[in-house]
């Protein structure tokens, strides 16, 4: 006697997820929501191609993800539901999957083009050649959706403060952000921009983007002649870890800097915590003092969350509900 009601067996729902930064595109993959330890793959962007070799690659590191989860499940491709979900850096129209990218070296060749779409077609294309997996033409049909990275890293991390607001910072080449409240992005009230996002936002008469990534760094090191000649943000993270009084200096001044920048948004937000990734925020050990100084009288408590991918990964997985 059969042990089933003869319903269908339930769907296992796979989300490929996409970090496409403009160096290096990462990928995994979530079962159910939970992200697996593989698969986890990584390949050059090629951010600087043409379209038609940009999309290529994308779509070959969707299918390998996909064909990884799919030979070291024993799913069927009847078993399984496809989603892709992308992180991908802006300007960009997530709710139609069109780039915004333009005099920012790299993805200029996509600017004003349907990524979604065009990403949609490959894989299509691939799925009906002699040969291909009948689950391909299950991933071909897979429900897609973008994310800024910033936007989906606080997303991820929302996961873990359900019910709290958050104000998340990713510090690297730039300065993403997000304003999250009990699992939500917020936008234009309580303070936050109406893009919500700070970036494009003015600090000193000059752009935050600008001021508080890497070249943000380098320049407060050069105004400080705290920076030898070649050395880089890790360089300056490196001599401050080792006492130099220069680069402490620097670090100190970045932290009263980024605090007196994020006093009035906080102030207004009035998160539960301050969550910061990225490779700068690394060095919060170096900064954090002045900038909780200089965040008060507001006085969340700052975090430095260490898997900034992992984060990114959830969000992307959060994209469709």
């Amino acid at each position: 006697m059969s042990s089933h009601s003869g319903k269908a067996p339930a769907q296992t729902v796979v989300t490929v997820a996409i970090d496409a930064g403009g160096t290096f595109m990462k990928g995994g993959v979530l079962e159910n929501g939970v992200l697996l330890p593989e698969p986890y793959l990584e390949q050059p962007s090629r951010s600087e191609a043409d379209a038609e070799s940009f999309i290529a690659h994308f779509a070959s590191l969707i299918i390998r993800l996909a064909g990884a989860y799919m030979s070291g499940s024993g799913t069927t491709e009847h078993g399984v539901t496809f989603r892709i979900g992308t992180a991908f850096p802006g300007p960009f129209d997530y709710e139609r999957g069109i780039s915004r990218i333009r005099g920012l070296s790299k993805y200029e060749q996509l600017y004003g083009l349907p990524v979604g779409d065009l990403l949609k077609k490959e894989l299509r294309r691939r799925a009906w050649l002699p040969g291909s997996d009948p689950w391909m033409q299950t991933l071909a049909n897979a429900d897609m959706a973008f994310g800024n990275d910033a936007v989906l890293f606080g997303m991820g991390a929302a996961k873990r403060y359900p019910g709290e607001r958050l104000l998340c910072l990713t510090l690297g080449t730039g300065l993403g952000s997000v304003f999250m409240d009990r699992g939500r992005a917020v936008s234009g009230s309580d303070g936050v921009p109406a893009s919500g996002m700070l970036y494009a936002e003015t600090f000193e008469g000059a752009p935050v983007d600008g001021q508080f990534g890497r070249r943000g760094v380098l320049a407060l090191a050069d105004a400080l002649q705290a920076r030898r000649q070649g050395d880089d943000v890790i360089d300056l993270a490196a001599a401050a870890a080792r006492g130099e009084s220069a680069a402490l200096q620097v670090w100190r001044a970045y932290g009263e800097r980024l605090g007196r920048m994020l006093r009035p948004y906080a102030t207004a937000f009035r998160p539960d915590r301050l969550i910061l990734g990225g490779q700068i925020a690394k060095s919060l050990p170096l900064f954090g003092a002045s900038l909780a100084e200089a965040l008060q009288p507001v006085r969340p408590p700052v975090l430095y969350e260490d898997d900034l991918l992992r984060q990114v990964f959830y969000g992307a997985d959060m994209l469709f509900g």
